[in-house]
């Protein structure tokens, strides 16, 4: 061999041991390296409210309404519904839905199967990026199969007016 071909095999093998030591040292510092706030003792988070006012005052009334399923508050989406296995995609799906929630869900006797998402709408709802969320939303739980109705805040219904709605709804739909 050629004291050119050694060297230039030397070279290579000299740059590749350095990098392979340059990436340990960067993830050996990379997993080391503090996050802003790790440092601290307690964190600054305070508790809140689940729900508002309003909400607390509907969902009582659909407790009235619907006693014999369980209702949830402030349910993620990516609790009730998740991409099929046909998705192309699945983490693209998923990241539609992923910061969504609904307001309520009416759950089957089973405590699995979502029967109904129940969405209480105020005045923040006729916004239009508020109305174009909302219309993914319910196209997302279309998609799904799950049925939801939206309450109008301002015209609070009655426990009976809620009962005959969600019952006409259930009615349309078999439980899965």
């Amino acid at each position: 061999m050629s004291v050119v071909v050694i060297g230039v095999i030397a070279a290579v093998a000299l740059i590749v041991v350095v990098s392979i030591i340059g990436q340990r040292h960067y993830e050996a510092t990379e997993q080391t390296k503090p996050v802003k706030g790790d440092e601290l003792a307690i964190w600054p988070f305070v508790p809140m409210p689940v729900m508002t006012a309003t909400e607390v005052l509907f969902f009582k009334k659909l407790q009235q309404a619907m006693p014999e399923y369980l209702i949830f508050g402030q349910v993620q989406l990516s609790r009730i519904i998740e991409p099929s296995d046909e998705a192309e995609s699945k983490s693209f799906w998923f990241n539609r839905i992923c910061r969504q929630s609904v307001d309520y869900v009416l759950i089957g006797a089973d405590l699995q199967t979502t029967l109904l998402a129940i969405e209480l709408d105020d005045w923040t709802h006729s916004g239009r990026s508020r109305q174009k969320a909302d219309a993914k939303k319910d196209k997302a739980l279309a998609s799904a199969g799950i049925p939801i109705v939206r309450f109008d805040a301002e015209k609070m219904p009655s426990v009976a007016v809620l009962r005959h709605d969600i019952s006409a709804i259930l009615k349309k739909y078999p439980q899965r």
